[in-house]
């Protein structure tokens, strides 16, 4: 018999009877599944070890026994996740220390680095040749007219890129590497006192914001090579290796003698690029030049390498998250952020940070970032509250500083001279320790659960156990 033949009350009779059946099976299942819920607390609550949770399932407790009891275990809760959550604050903001160490005959100090930038970076001859060569057919104005732009383009930074006149026979992604072929060929002697580990190195082609410059005794000049950089290189390389001294050296020194330029210079620590925010000395030809330094070291202990950079409030060398470089400084940091902020305000950026996908300043550009020169170079907002540019970086965890204590430049008949050195070693360093790690972490996250409710680690795996394997094996046995 087909359905469609059967009686329309019959029907409705069936319908009827079906929907109340479904019903009624509905409301069993959501009545076992209350008593099975209930009976699950109720388990898990007398069996507990936890203080105070058998107390709201026992018999022949009036209701204000049990009233009490909840407000007790809240309070309870309330404080464990107070003192449990200061405790992990703690532990994320400031779980480092920094001290002093004073046994300061058993360490060595690095001598500083020093970075010069010639004054007139550019070679007369080199420029003819490459005009010869590259522009052929160019008037004598046509050459002075190049020639006026290049000389200022080699020297142009923040502060004199307004200086550059307009020219548009050279594009822009084209400026570093004409300025690297017209630099001038230096000429120096090195002298330096018996330091440990004494080496004579070079000067190293290096690129800073003020240019091609020279840096001597710098751990990190190689990653701002023209040559790395044009490799499109980002692999880690060997260490260059500094120098440094010991009390037991005596006097530390080094000196640059018969240079054949004149320079703008930075001195900084050998694990640091050159910033144009930094003090800049500055020496003419024939004129020598010495430098008084003094110096304070922090380093930190292998312990809170465990830590991240935000956690111990520093950042090693390899951890480097920087697009301009695979290695990590502080200086470098900047650059990069300073970067940032001229595509901000200008949409480019000048030729000498390392090429990117960004656009290349041309001469409007560079005459747009110096309008903003003040707020480039101090990485300050230009919303008018002279805040600082949130960049983010953090400083490094090895490091030393260096303050020039004297200074004297006077005339000198026999070339260009520069004399630095430590006049006097440092009796103290700063010491970055762990003084929060997380074992402490977890002993008083411990003690806190301890103090309100008498549990342990067994506790917390029994309370994974009902949550787990308990509940997988009640549902079971219910299905079955």
């Amino acid at each position: 018999m087909y359905w469609n033949e059967i009686n329309p009350k019959i029907q409705n009779v069936l319908f009827k009877f079906d929907d109340s059946d479904v019903k009624k099976d509905r409301t069993r299942a959501v009545v076992r599944l209350k008593t099975t819920s209930t009976k699950f607390v109720n388990l898990f609550f007398s069996s507990s070890n936890i203080h105070g949770f058998n107390h709201l399932t026992t018999e022949k407790r009036h209701f204000i026994e049990r009233f009490l009891w909840v407000i007790a275990i809240c309070f309870c809760i309330y404080g464990s996740v107070v003192l449990g959550t200061s405790t992990w604050t703690r532990y994320q903001e400031n779980p480092t220390v920094i001290s002093m160490e004073r046994d300061y005959k058993e360490w060595s100090t690095a001598l500083p680095a020093v970075t010069l930038c010639p004054i007139n970076n550019m070679d007369e001859q080199k420029f003819e040749e490459m005009v010869e060569k590259e522009f052929p057919g160019y008037s004598e104005d046509e050459k002075q007219e190049m020639k006026a732009f290049l000389e200022m383009l080699a020297n142009a930074t923040y502060g004199t890129f307004d200086n550059v006149p307009f020219y548009t026979k050279i594009t822009p992604d084209h400026y570093l590497t004409i300025v690297e072929k017209l630099q001038i060929h230096v000429l120096y002697t090195i002298t330096n006192s018996n330091m440990e580990g004494y080496a004579l190195f070079n000067l190293v082609p290096t690129i800073s914001e003020l240019g091609f410059c020279h840096t001597y005794n710098g751990e990190i000049s190689q990653y701002n090579d023209f040559n790395y950089w044009m490799q499109n290189n980002r692999s880690i390389l060997p260490p260059a290796g500094s120098l440094s001294g010991t009390p037991l050296d005596g006097d530390v020194f080094t000196q640059i003698t018969s240079m054949n330029f004149g320079y703008m210079g930075f001195l900084h620590s050998p694990h640091e690029a050159p910033d144009i925010a930094n003090r800049i000395y500055s020496s003419p030809e024939s004129f020598y030049k010495t430098l008084d330094v003094t110096a304070l070291s922090i380093y930190s202990t292998p312990e809170i390498q465990s830590l991240s950079p935000k956690q111990r409030g520093c950042r090693y060398k390899h951890e480097s998250n920087l697009e301009l470089s695979p290695i990590y400084t502080y200086n470098i940091c900047r650059n990069e952020c300073r970067m940032k902020q001229a595509i901000k305000l200008c949409g480019c950026v000048p030729y000498f940070y390392r090429p990117t996908n960004h656009k290349i300043c041309d001469v409007k550009g560079m005459h747009c970032l110096d309008q903003y020169e003040d707020y480039l170079v101090k990485l300050r907002n230009t919303t008018g509250d002279n805040s600082k540019v949130n960049c983010g970086c953090l400083p490094p965890c090895d490091d030393v500083s260096y303050i020039v204590e004297g200074e004297n430049t006077i005339q000198w008949f026999l070339g260009t001279n520069l004399k630095w050195g430590l006049i006097k070693f440092p009796k103290m360093r700063l010491k970055r320790n762990l003084l929060f790690g997380l074992t402490d972490v977890l002993v008083s996250i411990g003690g806190t659960a301890g103090l309100f409710f008498g549990c342990s680690v067994l506790s917390f795996l029994e309370i994974i156990y009902f949550l787990t394997l308990r509940l997988f094996c009640i549902i079971f046995t219910k299905k079955n």
